[in-house]
């Protein structure tokens, strides 16, 4: 900021700062108990404090048996599979499972066809990144 946009802000919002102390564009804080620093206290209050973190608790997830993904996890004796597939069938049946189905978004850039992840669209709520 120029000198002269200091001073019309510092006139706009009553700062007390004298033409003398402008050109050095000193740090002003109001008095702790000014009615400025007593609203933001406030605000601060009701958001919960200072520092910003998340405070929400969820109810404990009911994965899936191991068994489930037994399937996956023997030979099938016939053809390998890639690990790509292998994620894909895994992340669709955690999809479709009843208790932690809600839970897992996908987010698939534009990728979905070349993994085969397009036939998840149909079943699942899918995000893109983009």
């Amino acid at each position: 900021m120029g000198e002269q946009a200091l001073r019309d802000f510092r006139d706009r919002f009553h700062i007390p700062i004298s033409d003398e102390q402008l050109n050095a564009a000193p740090f002003y804080k109001p008095a702790d108990d000014s009615p400025e620093i007593k609203y933001l206290q406030e605000r601060r209050a009701a958001l919960g404090g200072y520092l910003p973190q998340r405070r929400r608790t969820a109810p404990p997830l009911t994965v899936p048996p191991l068994a489930s993904f037994d399937a996956l996890l023997q030979d099938t004796g016939e053809r390998d599979m890639s690990t790509t597939m292998a994620f894909v069938r895994i992340l669709t049946q955690l999809a479709r499972d009843k208790n932690i189905g809600r839970s897992i978004v996908p987010i698939i850039a534009d990728e979905a066809r070349t993994f085969r992840i397009e036939g998840m669209f149909r079943s699942t709520v899918i995000s893109s990144a983009t």
